[in-house]
């Protein structure tokens, strides 16, 4: 039979650690940025005769593109949150008639803390929010991305609208401090 001995020796070791530090800077802006995708000419609806003699015109929604509103927020530490809000900026809606934008709910694409729908909303001359609630956050750039807005156009009276060529008007959003 045969034994195998293992002897060990401790061996020490010594070695000199140095260590060194730099000290690192940067700053983060306060970040308020919209945008609309795409880029379109324009949302257009017609206010259409109806079929029959005393019946009421019908508003068809000519185009049917989707629309989509892109932010990106950086809020101050313990800032407020923000919201968007659209307004009418250039042009007036005509007598008689309503105008509205509902936005969704956010895509499943960008980061967390983005805003909440305040649902269907008439859109004035004054600013009205339409998202509540965004945080630092952002959204994603393009269509599909962000919150889709739909809109409407109504006939809330008849009795005060007059006939009219094309009408234009434009509607601004703006990301604010709540």
């Amino acid at each position: 039979m045969t034994v195998f001995v293992a002897l060990g020796f401790a061996v020490a070791a010594q070695a000199q650690w140095n260590s060194g530090n730099i000290n690192v800077r940067f700053s983060v802006p306060e970040i308020a940025i919209v945008d609309i995708e795409p880029e379109l000419g324009y949302i257009e609806f017609s206010v259409n005769a109806p079929d029959i003699a005393g019946g009421e015109p019908v508003v068809e929604h000519v185009s049917n593109e989707s629309v989509w509103i892109n932010y990106t927020s950086a809020i101050r530490r313990n800032g407020n949150r923000r919201s968007i809000n659209a307004q009418i900026s250039e042009g007036t809606i005509p007598d008689g008639i309503s105008f509205y934008v509902e936005a969704s709910f956010a895509s499943a694409f960008g980061s967390i803390n983005q805003g909440n729908p305040v649902g269907r909303v008439q859109i004035t001359n004054q600013p009205h929010p339409i998202i509540t609630g965004i945080g630092s956050c952002f959204t994603g750039d393009g269509v599909g991305k962000g919150h889709e807005l739909k809109y409407f156009l109504e006939i809330s009276d008849f009795s005060q609208m007059k006939s009219i060529e094309d009408q234009v008007f434009t509607v601004l959003y703006t990301i604010t401090d709540n």
